[in-house]
């Protein structure tokens, strides 16, 4: 007779041995049941049967295990397997066989007349029937959803397993890829739990299914990947401090930091504590040596300037010193910044050192001047030309300086520029003066006609007093309300671009006519110089560049809230059209230009609208002949060109 026990939830509280007192004593050859049951495996139902055998086919060959005498049959059903035990049939010993529900495949029942079987087939083709009485239908719902909800731990555990390998393979070569595969299985651990908690028997089936050790799995990955990513933040820290890059090398190091302490939090033991502890206190180390690195940088290299004698090697290291005081000031800018100094203190330093470029520089152009001379008195004349083109140099750079950072201090270097260019027009004329076979300190131009010569005075001083340009440096403007025009461009290095307007057409000749034939007939550095004068009565600064140079010829500031600059390129050529390569060579200088906000360009060529279209298409403002007679009239300037009073 076999009989069914089904078990209520409040008789399996986790102990198996109420089933023994339920089957009573020695129903087994060698224990009780409960000694063939795990730990926290609990048993729902329980069928026995004294003479009753379990029947097993393979292949199709059928093979019966019956108990020995005094045993029984036993098949406990718990929330993990189906577990049979059959008395005294293992050669005295009894024979249990377990069967998994994540095997079975197929549950049924097999009702005779005098017999009831339950039936149980497996994914090896095995079909096991076993004795049964009574109502079978609770056991073969139960075995359904057991197998239902084992099936679906096992299919995320399939999944899970598959994205741990992924995660463990990227450990070595890609941290990050690790981290993230890793980050993926606890979202897939999370939706297999979900999934097998749906079922009635879900809470019970996660005890055995293996999901906590899956969570400590991804655990060790992560802590591990994290000490990894650590590392790696630390590495990328030392290249961005190699390269100069500080402030990404500070924000390295505190991702290096935050990654350890996220590692040093995860429950796992690799990487112990103590190598996690010893990357944080290292990236913090680190961190506070940089903060402080940009004040050491810039104290120690103008400390080495200042410790130059030679003014020339002297300012070449003050502008090392600038530029690592204005790194400093970068990264010091703003309340987050994490290094060291003050901006309004630092920006003081600035404008100090900016002083010692103009002295260091000018003294080097004093140096320059005095050679100059000498070497001229010693009738080296080109010699002490390329010391005047030197002087030039210098105060080139001193000018690039003192105008984006210190503005103030132009009005010091004007003189210079002054100095120089008295030194060089001596130097020039008097070698003009051999040349023709006059005697340099007679005085005599070598000219015919009062008109055709040099100015009478070298000293180009009183130009500068009331503004205009000056051999290529920006002057202020005069007021444009003077009554004496003439005084602003006398000797003020326009050269003989003025000399020449002295002998301007009859004030009753058409006057448009006559600029448009004074224009034709001057050469290109008397228009380059023309143009800039028309920039400055337009109220604008103008700066004249050496057309050796082979960029714009003239710059033109307007001052006011924010500068506006116009880089201008002259083409002077009345009997020849514009070519479209001019455009070109405007349009790759001006982009190299960092502060440029218009460019033009001013000519007497004939323009063709094939450029006149290139030109507009690249934003190039085009002022050609007739464009540029109109604003003459436009705005009365005129006379300049014209060489009258207005």
């Amino acid at each position: 007779m076999a009989e069914i026990i089904e078990l209520e939830g409040g008789e399996h509280p986790g102990s198996n041995e109420r089933v023994d007192e339920r089957l009573g004593p020695q129903y087994l050859a060698e224990g009780p049941l409960s000694s063939y049951l795990g730990e926290r495996e609990e048993v729902a139902f329980v069928m026995h049967a004294k003479r009753g055998g379990v029947t097993v086919e393979r292949d199709g060959v059928s093979e019966t295990y019956k108990p020995a005498r005094g045993c029984r049959t036993v098949v406990a059903i718990t929330d993990l397997r189906v577990v049979i035990a059959i008395g005294g049939a293992d050669e005295g010993g009894d024979r249990v066989v377990p069967i998994p529900f994540s095997t079975v495949t197929r549950v049924a029942t097999d009702r005779g007349l005098l017999r009831e079987r339950l039936v149980v087939r497996t994914e090896a083709g095995e079909q096991w029937s076993m004795p049964a009485g009574g109502d079978l239908d609770p056991v073969v719902a139960y075995l359904e959803e057991a197998r239902e909800a084992w099936s679906q731990a096992d299919r995320s555990a399939a999944r899970i397993e598959e994205q741990l390998t992924t995660a463990r393979a990227h450990l070595e070569d890609d941290p990050d890829a690790a981290r993230e595969a890793a980050e993926e299985a606890v979202s897939m651990i999370a939706a297999g739990r979900e999934g097998v908690r749906a079922f009635d028997l879900g809470d019970r089936v996660l005890v055995h299914a293996g999901f906590d050790e899956y969570r400590a799995d991804v655990r060790s990955i992560q802590r591990r990947a994290l000490a990894a990513l650590a590392e790696a933040h630390a590495g990328r820290a030392d290249r961005h401090e190699a390269a100069g890059r500080l402030r990404a090398a500070c924000e390295a190091h505190e991702d290096a930091r935050d990654t350890a302490e996220q590692a040093l939090a995860i429950d796992a033991e690799q990487p112990p504590d103590e190598q996690l502890e010893a990357q944080i206190g290292t990236a913090e180390r680190e961190r506070a040596r940089l903060e402080g690195l940009p004040r050491e940088r810039a104290t120690a290299t103008l400390e080495d300037a200042r410790s130059i004698d030679d003014p020339e090697r002297r300012a070449e290291r003050l502008a090392d010193a600038l530029a690592a005081h204005r790194d400093w000031i970068g990264l010091s800018w703003g309340p987050s910044a994490p290094f060291a100094g003050d901006p309004d203190s630092i920006r003081a330093r600035i404008l100090d050192v900016v002083d010692e470029i103009v002295d260091a520089r000018t003294a080097v152009i004093d140096r320059l001047l005095a050679a100059a001379e000498r070497l001229h008195a010693g009738g080296r004349t080109e010699q002490a030309l390329s010391a005047c083109s030197q002087a030039d140099d210098h105060l080139q750079q001193a000018l690039t300086v003192v105008t984006e950072l210190a503005p103030d201090r132009e009005e010091t270097l004007r003189t210079w520029r002054v100095e120089i260019d008295h030194r060089r027009a001596l130097i020039e004329r008097e070698a003009v003066g051999v040349d023709d076979g006059n005697d340099p300190d007679s005085g005599s131009s070598g000219h015919d006609g009062p008109g055709e010569g040099p100015p009478e005075s070298t000293d180009a001083s009183a130009s500068t007093d009331n503004g205009g340009v000056v051999a290529g440096v920006t002057t202020k403007t005069a007021d444009r309300t003077t009554p004496e025009r003439e005084s602003r461009h006398d000797d003020g290095g326009f050269g003989e671009a003025w000399e020449r307007l002295d002998t301007a057409p009859d004030r009753g000749a058409d006057r448009r006519v006559s600029a448009e034939a004074d224009l034709r007939a001057m050469d290109d550095g008397e228009f380059r110089t023309f143009v800039a004068a028309c920039w400055s009565e337009l109220g604008w600064e103008t700066t004249i560049f050496a057309q050796s140079r082979g960029q714009y010829d003239v710059m033109a500031i307007r001052r006011q809230l924010i500068d506006l600059r116009v880089l201008i390129w002259t083409v002077h050529r009345p009997d020849g059209d514009l070519d479209a390569s001019t455009i070109d060579r405007c349009v790759t200088d001006r982009d190299n230009v960092d502060r440029a906000d218009a460019a033009a360009v001013v000519t007497t060529a004939n323009v063709p609208d094939s450029v006149r279209d290139r030109a507009a298409s690249h934003d190039i403002k085009l002022l050609d002949l007739q464009n540029l007679l109109d604003l003459l009239e436009d705005e009365g300037l005129t006379d300049l060109v014209l060489g009258e009073d207005n």
